[in-house]
């Protein structure tokens, strides 16, 4: 017997358009590990993070990106299983 256990989750980032720094909110019923990546235009890898995410409403910040260049950014969350979750374009000015 298989049992797959759905978590209801949402998730948002913001600013949309940013410059110094953007926050990742997830909202969830129940606990839940998601890698968080950061990656340019081309697919490279740019930051990648695990996040122990607990119930209720949790925000990831990121900062220090000011070393980014002007451009557009993908966002990607993924469950610890590595199925996508959220997928957001950031573009930073």
């Amino acid at each position: 017997m298989r049992i797959i256990i759905t978590v209801n989750m949402e998730i948002a980032t913001y600013p949309e358009k940013f410059s110094e720094d953007f926050t990742i909110e997830i909202s969830t019923d129940s606990e839940e590990h998601c890698i968080i990546v950061l990656s340019n235009e081309v697919g490279r890898i740019l930051r990648m993070m695990g996040v122990n995410i607990i119930q209720g409403k949790n925000k990831v910040h990121f900062d220090n990106v000011t070393m980014l260049e002007a451009g557009k950014y993908q966002i990607c969350v993924k469950n610890s299983n590595s199925n996508v979750l959220y997928n957001s374009i950031l573009t930073k000015f």
